[in-house]
């Protein structure tokens, strides 16, 4: 007669395979980005990002060797993020001064309302200029050279000076405007862009392009 097993039945659940590399870096930096907002810089430590991400701190320092790195990682990614909108602006069907003024919001505006949902908005500006100084340079590069090249192949039979300067008044037209909408408390892309387009609308008129 076979006997029959008399042990228990394990009611312990199997363990979550761990996440790839990929994806546990990108919780990673969601975390810090939590945390210096919510707390700023300073008062972030690696073991509060390791706690909003439910991890251990030694995997943190697996991915990132210091808090300055970690932050400066998190600037490589937000800028990214911005230029792709910058790109994705210029690139949607539209009038030139629409596409323009969608560019200028996705750049300027957006990264106005990412320091304005912080009460340490100071604190990462300073930082970002040591730490982050060479991803922020990177995204005005391309950011500059993406209107230019909307510029550009507008066709607006400029010349090459007349363009340049056109250049700098509309982007000029996109900081003040984001500086009034942030003075004002309507910094929303609703509020932002029809001021926008009415501004570069009338550079476009002043610089003689129809």
């Amino acid at each position: 007669m076979a006997r029959t097993s008399t042990r228990p039945t394990s009611t312990r659940r199997a363990k979550a395979p761990p996440a790839p590399p990929k994806e546990r870096r990108a919780a990673i930096l969601a975390a810090a980005y939590a945390c210096f907002w919510r707390s700023g810089i300073r008062r972030t430590s690696i073991e509060d990002v390791a706690v909003e991400a439910k991890l251990a701190k030694g995997t943190i320092y697996l991915y990132f060797a210091s808090k300055e790195e970690l932050f400066a990682a998190l600037a490589s990614q937000v800028c990214g993020e911005l230029l792709v909108g910058v790109e994705k602006a210029l690139a949607t069907p539209g009038s030139l001064a629409e596409r323009l003024a969608a560019a200028l919001d996705a750049k300027i505006g957006h990264f106005h309302r990412i320091l304005a949902d912080s009460p340490h908005a100071s604190e990462l500006l300073d930082e970002s200029a040591t730490v982050a100084a060479t991803h922020l340079s990177k995204l005005d590069r391309g950011f500059r050279a993406a209107v230019d090249g909307a510029l550009r192949d507008a066709k607006l039979g400029l010349d090459a000076r007349a363009r340049a300067e056109l250049l700098e008044l509309i982007l000029a037209a996109g900081y003040g405007t984001a500086r009034q909408g942030e003075l004002s408390g309507r910094l929303t892309s609703s509020a932002q862009r029809p001021k926008l387009e009415r501004h570069i609308e009338l550079l476009l008129r002043g610089a003689g392009v129809s």
